[in-house]
């Protein structure tokens, strides 16, 4: 049943995509003063980092901003965005900070940027018990970035992992900060249009992840797509995401139950900002366990009229 389901959805899909209005125009580079501003928040955030204090970082937030960190729960709104920084800095003592942009583009009313990073931090400790050991990470980053009236860069979105299994993931839990696990709540109403198109998108997507199938699975992206996963540097191009999925697909746990969410929905025309989160019961021999995660996914409409994942980064709760 589940199978004929997903056969109708994907059928619906290909008909609106037959249906769809005309394309819109790729997304466009950086202006020289969107880049200046994209720029300016990458020194404050290595000069954050540094000499410890956030001041500096938290002045781009917008008031309704959503941090997605690795490990930590999603953050809403400016107020609580900076109490996580500070919480951070507080814990964390960061000897080395370094990011650099692997692409910026201009979606129009947003504007994104994905990018690397690596730190090398040590969790603070009373003078009593001595330093701790140092460790370095490497990861990823996706950033959205609003267009106020004015024209002004505030940062929407920033979402970001890690290339490998930290020493301890509690660490970069925040308990004291106010935060919510998205894949709890609501989920984005379905009404015509794109969120009907989503929703049977992400609905077929359950069934072939259920599955294990790879070789489905990496249609959902464009030849040209970038996948920032977790825990593995970024996958690239049509060839490195066929190969990733499969891989992945194999390796992945029975599925007692999964849920893909989608709680949030940016219409940028050509392009669409997906916010969406997991909850997982998964099966390994005699162990089982429930996980919890969160996605931001750029959609992109191919020249066919079908919705393409060119853009997406995924982080646990």
């Amino acid at each position: 049943m589940t199978k004929i389901l997903c056969g109708v959805a994907l059928g619906l899909v290909v008909l609106i995509g037959q249906v769809a209005a005309a394309i819109e125009p790729a997304a466009a580079a950086v202006s020289r003063e969107q880049r200046v501003a994209l720029d300016s928040y990458r020194a404050a955030q290595v000069r954050g980092y540094l000499e410890g204090s956030s001041k500096d970082m938290v002045v781009y937030l917008a008031d309704s901003v959503r941090l997605m960190p690795g490990y930590q729960k999603t953050v809403l709104g400016k107020a609580d965005a900076t109490t996580y920084h500070q919480a951070f800095l507080k814990r964390f003592q960061v000897s080395a900070y370094e990011r650099h942009a692997i692409e910026a583009v201009d979606l129009g009313s947003r504007v994104m940027e994905i990018g690397r990073f690596t730190m090398t931090l040590a969790e603070k400790a009373p003078a009593a018990k001595g330093a701790a050991e140092a460790q370095t990470l490497a990861g990823k980053y996706m950033d959205l970035w609003e267009k106020t009236s004015t024209g002004k860069l505030v940062l929407h979105t920033a979402g970001w992992n890690y290339d490998q299994f930290p020493k301890d993931q509690d660490q970069f839990r925040f308990a004291d900060v106010p935060s919510v696990h998205i894949a709890l709540r609501a989920r984005a109403p379905v009404s015509a249009g794109i969120s009907f198109e989503l929703a049977a998108l992400v609905k077929l997507e359950e069934s072939v992840i259920v599955q294990h199938d790879g070789k489905t699975w990496s249609l959902f992206y464009a030849d040209d797509g970038i996948l920032l996963p977790n825990h593995r540097a970024p996958v690239s191009g049509r060839k490195a995401l066929d190969e990733y999925a499969v891989e992945h697909a194999k390796a992945l746990p029975v599925f007692e139950k999964l849920d893909l969410r989608t709680d949030k929905i940016d219409d940028l025309g050509r392009y669409v900002v997906e916010y969406s989160s997991a909850v997982v019961s998964w099966r390994v021999g005699e162990s089982s366990g429930v996980n919890l995660g969160k996605n931001i996914r750029v959609w992109r409409r191919a020249e066919n009229g079908a919705l393409q994942i060119w853009r997406a980064i995924a982080m646990y709760d």
